[in-house]
């Protein structure tokens, strides 16, 4: 048991050390950007890197936390691991270049597209990074040391390029460049570590088990591309309705809420292939687990969430400057969200994902990416920035409450300590 959490703890620091990379490593960069490229050039930058997650999303389907619970319960099984491995690669690269034939199309077909193609075609390379990457094979095994230390060096490594090579306006397709090559070097790195620990074997690809895959990823797909209703649809809205200027805005703040939230969620990431193992072989040992996973990070978001509300002038006033003073309330009204999100988090990942109610889950994330859709147009075009701040809030308490009354009506016994489950 000691090992065990151990284990957990380790692997804690290394997706914390992750989120520290991907979040607060780009603050550093960020005051140069938004000065160099100026609030217009910054928003055409934003809105062309959430166009690609999009791409990213589709890359990723639902093969992260589909891939990471079946590794997580046959780590040891190097013949069943290695048929998940190159079935899901073979996938990724193809959806991935199925992608980029359409982001070309779409690029000669709207204008908003093409006013920023350089920023997307040299930006692709961070999703053909993505299909590269197998974070899920690491998360599953619970073995994240090494790749998160390549990881974070890579992302350091490239923040001198920003201060470099972007010099006015017209760079902002390099820093599109610099962005993507973190990502696309990291998947060079852990072939090398995955070879080198002889986690997989050669093995065909085979219609059969592509087939499996697609289809036992379907739900979590259905749940991301839902996310991406409220998160990554907000900022391509914006730029679309309301113009670069908000998008630069809104982009900011969320920058920020992101970074904070990066604070707690690498421990939810960790606990997430244990609690699958658990659910296996103890389920009142993995119940026992998610309550003590809740504590932790209900304490946890409760201080994130008051100090975002409390220091959010101070904050983008350092990082950005008076250009940027209105980041600063779109931040007190996204602050809530962590709370918010660490608890949808424990009542839809941690208990209905690995109690096996994957349709459950996407059917609420896609209502609520409908219920978003229908309320974003509308309030970004009368509110702008802040429209975009509210439907994001009311759609993340929707999320909570709905998760959190499913596992009340399927009664889960997550809460009852004492009970044989």
């Amino acid at each position: 048991m000691v090992k065990t959490d151990l284990t957990v703890f380790k692997n804690i620091i290394s997706l914390f050390s992750i989120r520290f990379a991907g979040y607060i490593i780009p603050l550093i960069t960020l005051p140069y950007l938004v000065k160099v490229l100026q609030p217009v050039g910054f928003g055409y930058l934003s809105f062309g890197i959430a166009v690609l997650q999009y791409c990213t999303l589709v890359v990723n389907y639902g093969f992260d936390l589909s891939a990471t619970r079946k590794i997580a319960q046959n780590r040891e099984n190097v013949h069943y691991i290695s048929d998940i491995f190159w079935n899901i690669l073979f996938l990724r690269l193809f959806i991935s270049l199925v992608g980029f034939l359409v982001l070309v199309v779409f690029i000669h077909l709207f204008p908003d597209l093409y006013r920023i193609k350089w920023i997307l075609l040299w930006g692709y390379l961070s999703v053909l990074g993505t299909a590269l990457f197998p974070m899920w094979l690491f998360q599953g095994k619970e073995q994240l040391g090494r790749i998160s230390a390549a990881r974070i060096f890579l992302q350091i490594s490239c923040v001198p390029l920003f201060f470099v090579f972007v010099k006015n306006t017209q760079d902002d397709w390099v820093a599109s460049l610099i962005y993507a090559l973190p990502q696309l070097l990291i998947s060079v790195v852990a072939v090398y570590i995955i070879h080198k620990r002889k986690w997989i074997v050669l093995k065909k690809i085979k219609l059969a088990t592509i087939k499996k895959e697609l289809i036992d990823g379907w739900h979590l797909f259905i749940s991301t591309a839902a996310i991406s209703l409220y998160t990554t649809t907000i900022t391509v809205v914006l730029g679309i309705v309301s113009g670069p200027y908000s998008v630069a805005i809104y982009t900011s703040a969320n920058k920020i809420l992101q970074a904070a939230q990066g604070l707690y969620q690498p421990i939810s990431s960790a606990f997430y292939p244990r609690i699958n193992n658990l659910m296996k072989e103890n389920k009142q040992l993995a119940f026992k687990t998610i309550r003590k996973l809740f504590k932790i990070q209900f304490v946890i978001t409760i201080c994130i969430s008051v100090g975002l509300f409390l220091f959010s002038n101070i904050v983008v006033d350092i990082l950005y400057g008076d250009d940027y003073r209105n980041a600063a309330l779109i931040l007190q009204l996204l602050s809530p969200i962590p709370i918010v999100v660490g608890c949808s988090n424990i009542f839809g990942i941690q208990i209905l994902l690995t109690c096996g109610y994957k349709k459950e889950f996407s059917t609420i994330l896609l209502i609520s990416g409908l219920i978003n859709m229908i309320l974003i147009f509308p309030l970004c075009y009368k509110f702008n920035e802040f429209g975009a701040a509210f439907s994001v809030l009311i759609t993340e308490i929707f999320v909570t409450v709905s998760m959190l009354f499913v596992v009340i009506l399927k009664k889960i016994p997550v809460w009852e300590s004492k009970r044989n489950v």
